[in-house]
């Protein structure tokens, strides 16, 4: 099976798209999913939305990508069973408590992981198969190689082949939510990356990406096992969703295509598709200017593609016409079959059917996917059926036809109950015995950062700093821990070595920040990082099934929505450090790494810095005002343990930090209180 997905940010492009050859269409509610300013769609408008896409034999997607507090989880529990029984074909999610909810409300539900879960590895697509998960949507920064590697684990796979890159890893970008109040993982994203940001004088916009376009690597991607081929463009006008459906259309078809239609409705220099072809650099970049406006009259013309549907499939028809009984309608395509009875015939007066008349009527057959092949009329010769009957036959023949088609292909992926079967140590760390009052935990990037160990109840490092200084750490080696990236491209072999060389080593603790690095870490006593975003008591009902020992709440809720999480098992947030804003495949430095030495920072169009540095083949932009809650403990309501996150900072800022929040001692320099009193 291989689908063409198209964006529907309304009805105008939901007719685009699918009357341009799209096999499925995703789109929107007003709220819950992850692009807030297109048009959407309202809850009753997505029965409409589902029956026009399966009168034309197309699936329906909806999209509930975006990050949930537990009040709006209460809302989306009453409309679950609701777009379960209009026919919705599966539901695209980000959150694992939205995942958890509609696995206990509508358990045979089809759900789609959205690119937001940062998916990019055959463990991350093997553990969303414990899930009940029939789609992995993978992150757009995949190589061709990697995705193939994917495609083997007997889950559909869907990647992006054309439209907006996004700077960021999906899921993992708080810069617009940290800087402007506009949340990405809420559908909000103010896109930041399209502002200037760069090391040059004056600051330009060195993170926004070209847009891509992968229209002549289809059949390699077809190849390697990819099944779904999405477009994005949700924002979009109907007149780019029609070009780029009807031409990648044409490509999947394997039938000449034209590029360059794509280049006139919308670029931003050109597109790239350097991810893919793992060609990554400065060529990759690109901004919209002038010279990127649609020609002229171009949309005019785009219109007309989308004024009849594309005939994507051949119909056999039979019309058996017999005395005393009622007319039978035949219609069949290379997959499926339907029968439709109507009214009894009547005997002739002054004209009787003939075959070669009734045969127009059907190789008219208008605004619907299929096109004649064969007919034959059956029966007795001296009937008459009227034209008006035949039309309704028709017209009734190919609705059931391609709603046949449209729930025919049905997932072999289990949706049934969460399923692991991994073996985690459940113990905690132990808190520290100094009277400090206050639980505190550590996550350095160097190891000069550990210090005030008797402070900290954890400190955890990434594997290479705790494998580069083993003889220190051992002495304290039941406090440290191993902290997992946000993202990383090293090879699995690889990380699967070091972890185990860290296992020997005595560490017992391992913080996970990506669903693929679950099914890793086996012995360890497992902790949730910031990167899995979690929001709702929803999700960490699902963390505590798997085994985790507690959990750091995303830095995208506000003190309020913390302090109405239900847990059995304890919260964290991060008090203090440089929060991460952006993590990139692609470098924003346009430097060689040797004059950069990973200390570079990048200025905005205001003079702020923002520091810049690199680990696990990606590159992390943090913020240029340091988080301090040191002095807000008494509002840290429901949190059992406090994060110090230590990035840039030298061996005597940091215990000079650590020692400031032993004694709650308010911020000196600038600063910031993240999202905690902003937030959602």
């Amino acid at each position: 099976m291989t689908e063409l997905l198209a964006p529907a940010g309304s009805f105008e492009k939901l007719k685009s798209a699918i009357y341009c050859g799209a096999d499925a269409v995703y789109f929107g509610l007003k709220k819950f999913n992850a692009r807030q300013n297109a048009q959407n769609f309202e809850l009753d408008e997505v029965e409409k939305v589902v029956q026009f896409c399966h009168s034309f034999g197309a699936k329906a997607y909806l999209t509930l990508n975006t990050i949930l507090n537990d009040k709006e989880l209460e809302k989306l529990e009453n409309l679950i069973p609701i777009l379960q029984k209009v026919g919705v074909d599966a539901v695209i999610v980000q959150d694992l408590g939205v995942l958890n909810l509609i696995k206990r409300v509508a358990p045979n539900f089809r759900i789609h992981a959205s690119t937001q879960m940062g998916i990019n590895s055959l463990s991350g697509v093997r553990f969303l198969k414990k899930l009940g998960v029939s789609r992995a949507i993978l992150s757009r920064e995949m190589t061709l190689c990697e995705i193939s590697e994917v495609c083997k684990e007997g889950v559909e796979i869907e990647v992006f082949v054309h439209g907006a890159l996004c700077f960021c890893f999906s899921g993992q970008c708080f810069m617009s939510a940290m800087l402007g109040g506009r949340s990405a993982n809420r559908g909000n994203c103010a896109q930041p990356c399209r502002l200037p940001f760069s090391v040059s004088k004056p600051p330009r916009p060195d993170l926004s990406l070209k847009d891509l376009c992968c229209i002549d690597l289809i059949q390699k991607l077809k190849e390697v096992g990819v099944c779904s081929f999405k477009i994005e463009g949700r924002m979009k006008r109907p007149e780019y969703v029609a070009a780029a459906t009807m031409e990648y259309r044409k490509a999947l078809d394997e039938k000449p295509y034209d590029k360059d239609i794509l280049l006139k409705v919308f670029s931003r220099e050109g597109f790239t598709n350097g991810y893919i072809e793992n060609d990554m650099g400065r060529k990759m970049f690109g901004v919209r200017s002038r010279k990127d406006a649609p020609e002229e009259g171009i949309y005019s013309k785009i219109r007309q593609l989308y004024r009849i549907p594309l005939q994507k499939f051949y119909a056999d028809v039979s019309l058996t016409v017999k005395k005393n009984q009622p007319v039978v309608l035949k219609l069949r395509d290379s997959s499926f079959e339907v029968k439709i009875s109507g009214d009894l015939p009547e005997k002739a007066k002054t004209r009787a059917l003939n075959e070669n008349q009734v045969r127009k009527c059907f190789e008219k057959l208008g605004q619907t996917i299929y096109r004649l092949k064969k007919f034959e009329l059956l029966g007795d010769c001296d009937l008459y059926v009227s034209n008006s009957q035949i039309n309704k036959l028709k017209k009734r023949a190919v609705l059931a036809l391609a709603q046949k088609r449209a729930k025919f292909c049905a997932s072999k992926t289990s949706r049934q109950a969460f399923n692991f079967d991994f073996n985690f140590r459940t113990k905690g760390p132990q808190a520290p015995k100094n009277g400090q009052g206050r639980r505190l935990r550590a996550e350095c990037e160097k190891f000069q950062q550990v210090v005030c160990e008797d402070c900290f109840e954890l400190i955890s490092l990434n594997m290479d700093e705790i494998l580069d200084n083993q003889r220190e750490i051992l002495p304290i080696v039941k406090k440290v821990g191993i902290l997992m990236p946000q993202v990383s491209f090293e090879k699995q072999s690889n990380i699967i070595q070091k972890i185990n060389k860290i296992k020997k080593m005595g560490v017992l603790h391992a913080t996970i920040q990506n669903l693929g690095q679950i099914p890793l870490l086996e012995g360890f006593s497992i902790h949730a990082g910031l990167g899995l975003n979690i929001a709702n008591s929803q999700s960490v009902q699902v963390l505590e099934s798997i085994g985790f020992c507690d959990f750091i709440v995303s830095a995208e809720c506000c003190l309020k929505t913390i302090s109405k999480i239900a847990k059995k098992i304890p919260l964290g947030a991060v008090v203090f450090g440089r929060l991460p804003l952006m993590v990139s495949r692609n470098c924003p430095i346009n430097k060689s790494c040797k004059k950069c030495g990973n200390n570079s920072c990048l200025k905005d169009r205001k003079g702020k810095l923002f520091p810049v540095r690199c680990q696990n083949k990606c590159h992390t932009i943090f913020n240029s005002d340091v988080l301090w809650m040191a002095d807000r403990q008494k509002e840290l309501e429901n949190v059992d343990f406090e994060v110090l996150k230590f990035t840039i900072e030298t061996k005597s800022q940091a215990k000079t930090i650590a020692k400031n929040f032993i004694q709650n001692a308010k911020p000196k320099s600038n600063y910031t209180r993240g999202l905690y009193y902003r937030g959602f």
